[in-house]
């Protein structure tokens, strides 16, 4: 089957843009890119059309941290859980996600809830893989989590969590425990990317197997004019930096910071997303505490985030008020992960021969339509 969307402005990467493109989508692939919908030489009869009048598209968002939505947590889903929370995600454009995993889970429950999700093939959206957030994190900064859970590191256990699943593909860890180097080695041995975080590590801490930082500057030594802190680090360019963008775990101010200053190759937009994205105002529970959301804030009864309750196109809405441009937007929200995970030859830009995982928006980053596997999914 063939459809062509006309009369589109394309993003098609980090530094190319269509005002009047179109893309000819075959089954779940882009078969070509227009760069003017008034100029394509051959239209078949037996093409579905449909005319965009200017909206926009971008290749569909990858969200590579996120702990659930709507009461649904990958911590407890069930499989059934895993569709719903997957038809859920593919309203907002998120047409990839990783299942990210807490601390709050004790090693066997851990293991049981990885061997569950190993065993799910995917559903309205693609499911790519596993993220384990701990349990081998500094007690200082844990945030939502309890000190008393505190774990030390065991490369055995770790052993069993890889043995359990080949679909884990990022592991969180405080790179300053003893122990955790080893832990690193035996990850990147896997191809499993190591991010440190809830850490109070600094550059000496650190070493070639590091691939990036959870959620920057949130859990960790902030940035410092003597010591060398994960923050300081992330200005040397040298690692991916997961950035919550919601205006509440980084001051707007300090997202500009960041924009201004860090290579826009190596940020990924995450959400962190909780239990509470998509409820309304009130009281639930997350990570075996109270927690209260209020508008787009969503605080522990002991005063700390418990994740956010937006989406990553909310928060590339907030960018894009700071001076965010839409090929920037495109880095930020798809390539730059599906580049870190070696999945860009098949995802992240508008180009013949890439899935046709895309997202239809206003000039204003309204979700209109997604398609997603080259179908259309939501309106």
């Amino acid at each position: 089957m063939f459809l062509l969307l006309k009369h589109a402005h394309l993003v098609i990467d980090g530094n190319r843009e269509f005002l009047d493109g179109a893309l000819l989508i075959e089954d779940d692939v882009i078969r070509e890119v227009y760069p003017q919908s008034d100029r394509i030489k051959e239209i078949s009869e037996d093409w579905k059309q449909i005319d965009l009048e200017g909206s926009l598209i971008m290749p569909g968002f990858f969200d590579t941290h996120t702990h659930g939505i709507d009461r649904m947590a990958f911590d407890s889903c069930s499989l059934e859980d895993m569709d719903q929370i997957s038809e859920e995600f593919s309203r907002d454009g998120t047409t990839s996600f990783l299942a990210s995993l807490t601390y709050d889970l004790s090693p066997e429950e851990c293991e049981k809830q990885i061997r569950l999700l190993d065993s799910y093939k995917g559903g309205a959206v693609r499911y790519q893989g596993i993220h384990l957030e701990g349990p081998y994190l500094n007690p200082k900064h844990l945030g939502m989590g309890d000190p008393k859970k505190f774990l030390k590191p065991d490369i055995e256990t770790v052993k069993r969590f890889l043995a359990a699943s080949d679909k884990i593909r990022q592991m969180t860890v405080a790179y300053e425990l003893d122990g955790v180097r080893e832990i690193g080695a035996l990850l990147k041995q896997h191809g499993v990317k190591v991010m440190c975080g809830h850490s109070d590590a600094v550059y000496e801490d650190l070493d070639e197997n590091v691939d990036g930082f959870t959620h920057l500057f949130n859990a960790m030594r902030s940035l410092h004019h003597r010591d060398i802190t994960l923050v300081n680090c992330a200005f040397m360019n040298r690692w991916y930096c997961e950035l919550i963008a919601d205006g509440n775990h980084v001051d707007r101010n300090v997202l500009k910071l960041v924009l201004n200053n860090i290579d826009r190759d190596k940020i990924i937009l995450i959400s962190d997303s909780s239990i509470a994205r998509n409820l309304p105002n009130g009281e639930y529970e997350f990570i075996s505490k109270k927690c209260t959301k209020k508008g787009t804030k969503f605080i522990s009864f002991d005063g700390h985030y418990a994740g956010s309750v937006v989406s990553i196109n909310d928060e590339m809405k907030v960018l894009k008020e700071l001076g965010a441009k839409y090929c920037d937007l495109l880095l930020y929200s798809s390539l730059n992960a599906f580049r870190f995970y070696g999945l860009s030859d098949r995802y992240g830009t508008l180009e013949k021969g890439k899935y046709a995982d895309i997202v239809i928006m206003d000039d204003d980053l309204n979700v209109k339509n997604v398609y997603v596997k080259g179908r259309f999914v939501y309106v």
